[in-house]
């Protein structure tokens, strides 16, 4: 199995959610336009499949990704954090403003 990247899964589904966004504000004025419809559900759908396959490899994208068991979000580092930025904390260790408690 191929390593998955976890910064080109993460751009992948920056352009796709980019794409989908266009498109909703698109729709709102064209609301009858097919291939628009068509081309919103196309990226809703790749948006949905590599938010998944993000999760299930490197845990939640966004706060509604948290496991339903408990709330997963606060562990690990967050989603846009890379290892060689900025020294990552865990994020239960942070207050709302990011700094240590």
């Amino acid at each position: 199995m191929d390593k998955i990247n976890k910064d080109a899964l993460l751009r992948r589904i920056q352009a796709h959610s980019f794409a989908k966004t266009e498109c909703e504000l698109f729709l709102d004025s064209h609301p009858d336009d097919k291939m628009a419809l068509d081309y919103y559900h196309k990226n809703l759908d790749a948006l949905l499949a590599l938010t998944a396959e993000y999760e299930a490899n490197f845990g939640p994208l966004t706060a509604a990704g948290a496991a339903r068991d408990r709330w997963s979000w606060i562990e690990g580092p967050w989603p846009w954090q890379r290892e060689g930025d900025l020294p990552i904390q865990p994020r239960s260790a942070l207050n709302c403003r990011g700094e240590r408690e």
